[in-house]
């Protein structure tokens, strides 16, 4: 007689080998033996039981009986601590059964019951419904494991059943949740066998195994990565300004050759911050040609230079056009003539002001109204939807007013423009002129002595103004205001750049309100210091704007929003830098963001962000590129929930992109033998007491800072102090790589990694 078994149970051992010797040492052949009675008993008695048997399997007995499936499980199968796990999991899960258990303690095992549904068989599926039902998977935090025809159903509407209730559906851990979905990828799209992938290794090779699979990696780049992105996408976008035009004024900069080194950076400061929200008609710089001496000269003049970053500036679309004051003898003294009535031949006024550049400048303006201001003025916003420019337009409107001047930092609220009749004295500094008036008063009442002016067009102007009774007002909302650094002031560039971006941030020390001189010392001009019990730190350069608005949206979608974040940017040179502002203005005081106007390089940075503006040891630091992103709302909760049970480091995974088949396996307990045990990966958080207590060398190589690998530098000594490091296996970061290393690169980096593990505890090599 012959009989085929569609589904054979096979077993291949020898009495005498070492896995039969291996299991006898260790008493499993016993119970090996009870667990087949045990499931013995339970066929016959699951046989005696009403329904119809659907099947069995290595937990239990599966029967149907009226509209229910009921399992059987083995004695000792399951755990209370399983059933517990499981019945949180399934109870409104999409993807498995919404069983509840029953348990027979006389049987000592449990009865597993969910109502029956119209399926049809698994056999080969179409492949969005296999990425339907992974993506499913990651928003459940679940892995089906035991990946078999058998296991699956196909529902009415095409998506997919998994029905082995039981021990294999397990918490999300990425690395089985990607074994999981190449063999539903390999039975349900590609037709493979069932048996086909358990016959592959279970060990290191996989990854290439599952890249070798046709088509695989692509396919699972796209369930996971397009779950991702659907996540990010739903999470509300940060407001973004609408830049409307003001047709009637123009912005226009004076600058002189002394202006050369900050050039650049006020002029980028300058144009962002004035140009919300609401745009200029065009947007000039005047270059006094003057070659010196100068007045107060605080540093060499450069006009080349000067020259140079200007045409710079206007290719990369911060200004429009360039002006260059006159500079020959007859044309000077023309332009005097006109504005003053007399035919002063030299630019500058007696006292070394220039004045003839700066009224000829206001010639080349074609608009009504012209926002004229030093190119060295710091410009604040405390709130950049402030509509200051309007707000100035309709102080200007009464008859009697020529100027506005611009605000000065003011403790709150909003104060009434006004002015005696005859004051104040015109803003030459940053303010608003109404050019129509300002022309039909000329000439200005001036004089000249050895062929100057013996005063300048705004005291000029003063002057005017006493006579007609016109005004120059001041006032305005506490959002919007200017501050003026004196010369001295400009010695310190660091010191300098640091005030410059604190200003534009809207954050003034208490000492300098009501001042529009720059006068409270550069030591009180500090960014603000973090204290929360998680802190997120960014670091980027040159970073597009639709990824900082990633980076945002991410920490937007957080469930706990009591962690604090610093962000550093190392002195990009594209980009707004308002754009920071724009896309995490959201968190207010809880940000700490620290704009560079020259690099200083991640170890500098982090001694920075996590030294020194951090403040308490115990903080956890949750590293987050600026150009990566949180992609699930429980990752802040999970390392702050970690910590408080006293874990010092955190670690979850990342999804990347370029290789979205890679998983990574943290090792802490051998971190050099195992070239780094993959400790450095992103996520990674630690508490701040890990990271002081690294010694400088260990962030170090040759005697100067690490420009590359700092993850590596930083996180395998930390990994060897902490006390209680855990990895999560969940996906929670996306991480895109933008550096692409040819053979040479890779050779260097793996030198650079080889010489950080030969380290010891002082951090210096042997």
């Amino acid at each position: 007689e012959i009989a085929i078994l569609p589904a054979p149970l096979l077993l291949d051992y020898r009495l005498d080998g070492s896995a039969t010797r291996d299991a006898r040492s260790r008493d499993r052949h016993r119970r090996s033996r009870e667990a087949l009675r045990d499931a013995v008993a339970t066929w016959a008695h699951v046989a005696r039981l009403p329904g119809t048997v659907l099947g069995f399997g290595q937990e239990g007995v599966v029967r149907r009986h009226g509209g229910d499936v009921i399992k059987h499980f083995y004695p000792g199968i399951l755990s209370h601590e399983t059933v517990e796990r499981l019945s949180a999991t399934i109870a409104c899960s999409s993807v498995v059964p919404n069983a509840s258990f029953e348990q027979e303690v006389e049987r000592r095992s449990w009865v597993a019951r969910y109502t029956a549904e119209p399926t049809t068989p698994f056999v080969q599926v179409e492949r969005e419904a296999v990425t339907d039902f992974l993506r499913r998977c990651l928003a459940e935090e679940l892995v089906c494991a035991n990946v078999k025809r058998s296991n699956f159903r196909v529902r009415e509407d095409g998506s997919l059943l998994y029905v082995d209730v039981g021990n294999w559906i397990i918490p999300m851990d990425v690395s089985y949740f990607r074994d999981a979905a190449a063999r539903l990828y390999a039975i349900g799209v590609l037709g493979t066998a069932d048996e086909e992938l358990q016959r592959r290794p279970s060990d290191p090779s996989q990854p290439e195994i599952w890249e070798a699979l046709p088509g695989f990696a692509s396919f699972y780049g796209d369930a996971v990565g397009g779950w991702a992105r659907a996540y990010l996408r739903e999470l509300p976008a940060p407001p973004q300004l609408s830049g409307e035009l003001a047709p009637d004024v123009t912005l226009l900069l004076k600058a002189c050759a002394m202006d050369a080194r900050d050039l650049r950076a006020q002029v980028v400061h300058l144009v962002d911050q004035l140009s919300r929200p609401r745009t200029f008609a065009r947007r000039l710089l005047l270059i006094d040609p003057f070659p010196g001496p100068f007045l107060r000269q605080h540093a060499p003049g450069d006009l080349d230079r000067v020259m140079r970053e200007a045409r710079e500036l206007v290719r990369e679309g911060w200004l429009d056009e360039i002006l260059v004051g006159p500079t020959e003898g007859d044309e000077i003294q023309a332009i005097n003539q006109r504005w003053f009535g007399v035919p002063a031949e030299h630019t500058h006024a007696i006292d070394g002001i220039p004045v003839t550049p700066q009224v000829w400048a206001f010639d080349q303006v074609d608009t009504r109204y012209v926002l004229q201001g030093d190119v060295d003025v710091l410009v604040g916003r405390r709130d950049r939807r402030h509509d200051y420019l309007a707000e100035m337009m309709t102080a200007c409107a009464p008859p009697d007013v020529v100027c506005v001047a611009f605000n000065i930092p003011q403790p709150s609220g909003r104060r009434p423009y006004d002015a005696p009749p005859g004051e104040y004295k015109p803003e030459v500094r940053l303010g608003l002129l109404d050019l129509d008036r300002l022309r039909a008063l000329l000439p200005l009442p001036a004089s000249m002595r050895g062929g100057r002016l013996t005063t300048t067009w705004y005291r000029a102007l003063h002057q005017a103004q006493r006579v007609r009774s016109l005004r120059t007002v001041r006032g305005g909302d506490a959002s919007t205001f200017y501050l003026h650094p004196p010369n001295d002031r400009k010695q310190d560039e660091d010191a300098l750049a640091r005030v410059r971006d604190l200003v534009a941030q809207g954050q003034v020390p208490p000492a300098q309100l009501g001042r529009w001189d720059l006068e409270v010392p550069a030591a009180e001009w500090r960014y603000r210091s973090r204290g929360e019990p998680v802190v997120v730190l960014a670091l980027g350069r040159n970073t597009p704007d639709e990824k900082v608005r990633r980076f945002a949206q991410g920490l937007a979608g957080q469930d706990r929003q009591d962690f604090g974040v610093i962000v550093i940017d190392d002195a990009s040179d594209t980009g707004a830098p308002s754009r920071f502002i724009d896309a995490l203005g959201w968190l207010g005081e809880r940000l700490t963001l620290v704009r560079h106007s020259r690099r200083r390089g991640r170890v500098a940075n982090y001694r920075l962000g996590i030294g020194r503006i951090c403040r308490d040891p115990e903080t956890m630091i949750v590293i987050v590129d600026l150009d990566d992103a949180l992609f699930h709302p429980t990752a802040v909760r999970e390392v702050a929930e970690a910590a408080a049970k006293g874990h010092d480091i955190v670690l979850a995974a990342p999804f990347r992109p370029d290789a979205p088949t890679k998983v990574y396996a943290p090792e802490f307990a051998r971190v050099r033998e195992t070239f780094g045990g993959d400790v450095w990966i992103h996520l990674r958080a630690f508490r701040k007491r890990l990271f002081d207590a690294l010694p400088d060398a260990a962030l170090e190589l040759d005697g100067r800072p690490l420009e590359n690998l700092v993850d590596y530098a930083t996180m395998i000594p930390m990994v060897e102090r902490a006390r209680s490091p855990i990895y999560l296996p969940s996906y929670r970061y996306w991480h895109e790589r933008s550096t692409v290393l040819d053979e040479a690169g890779e050779r260097r980096r793996d030198e650079t990694i080889l010489r950080i593990l030969a380290k010891g505890p002082d951090g210096r090599e042997p």
